[in-house]
């Protein structure tokens, strides 16, 4: 019974594109986060938290 490893079969596969809808799904990721830290930052900003 062989061992498999790993790495070296992640270094043989060939890399994949990504597809449309996986590329539309990042940019509404990253845009999701970046609105929600705008609106973290501007509450935070109307009602400090004091400790």
């Amino acid at each position: 019974m062989s061992q498999v490893n790993v790495g070296e079969e992640f270094r043989k596969a060939q890399a994949e594109p990504l597809l449309p809808v996986e590329k539309k799904l990042i940019g509404w990721s990253l845009g999701i986060g970046v609105v929600l830290l705008v609106i973290l930052a501007i509450v935070n900003q109307l009602f400090p938290a004091s400790i």
